[in-house]
């Protein structure tokens, strides 16, 4: 029995050498520290780096401003009232004549006429001298003129005025080729006026022609030295707004070489009136 555990004991010896010699493996090499000395490399410390968020911002919407220029504005002049009590009067006179006119309105002396028409269409006329005289009166809104043509005869007392109205009849015609005096041409008067003859008339033209003037009124008259020409020129709508007005104006004219004077002797004192 002592024999038989000595073989067992002596086998597993034998098995554990065995083992052992068969799981022997090489040892790890060891590290061995160098011996070269190394130089350490100074580091730079690097600054402080500061770190800006930048929010994004919205631009403000910008609106556009006009400028705004500052202009003057113009009124349009106003119209003469209606009503003449309303209107104040002045007198313009000169060595020819004078008249009444609303104090509002300019005075001009033109060399010719503002309109071509009746005894206002001037030509060369022999029996005259030259130059004539013009006398223009303009309201603030221009819609109405007093004019004035005065022509002294050539040869003093060698023209008398004719009273037919046939003369004024063929001025219209001259003027208006496709109208007829006898529908437009009006209310004519020859009458004697100081001493002097004189014809008056109205002219009419139908609401829409494209003549202009179209209504006006003329007075003419004849002196021994001269012819006086006057006259009221507006438009068709304007001409019975403005009947009172014209009438004024043209009923005061007044032409010195035609006026009338009286005699008066009181005690041998001779006065002329």
């Amino acid at each position: 029995m002592r024999n038989y555990s000595g073989m067992i004991l002596a086998f597993l010896v034998t098995a554990v050498i065995f083992t052992a010699g068969c799981t022997n493996q090489p040892a790890p090499e060891v590290s061995v520290p160098s011996t070269i000395p190394t130089t350490p490399v100074p580091t730079t410390a690097s600054p402080p780096v500061t770190t800006t968020t930048i929010i994004p911002t919205t631009s403000p919407e910008v609106t556009a401003t006009p400028t705004v220029i500052p202009t003057e504005t113009t009124l349009a002049p106003m119209a003469d009232p209606t009503d003449v009590s309303r209107i104040t009067f002045e007198f313009y006179y000169d060595n020819d004549f004078s008249v009444e006119y609303p104090s509002t309105w300019t005075i001009e002396t033109p060399i010719d006429t503002p309109y071509p028409v009746g005894p206002f269409y001037v030509y060369n006329d022999p029996h005259f001298k030259t130059p004539y005289r013009f006398v223009t009166l303009t309201s603030p809104d221009t819609t109405k003129k007093f004019v004035a043509l005065i022509k002294d005869f050539e040869r003093a007392g060698t023209f008398t005025l004719n009273p037919a109205i046939e003369r004024y009849r063929e001025m219209f015609q001259r003027d208006y080729r496709d109208l007829s005096a006898a529908n437009y041409l009006g209310n004519y008067k020859f009458f004697a006026s100081g001493t002097a003859m004189a014809v008056s008339y109205d002219v009419r033209l139908p609401e829409g022609t494209t003549y202009y003037p179209s209504a006006y009124s003329i007075k003419t008259v004849v002196s021994q030295r001269r012819e006086y020409d006057f006259g009221f020129f507006t438009n068709t709508e304007n001409f019975n707004k403005y009947r009172n007005l014209k009438e004024i104006m043209i009923s005061s004219v007044n032409i010195p070489e035609t006026e009338i004077h009286t005699i008066s002797t009181v005690d041998n004192s001779t006065t002329i009136l």
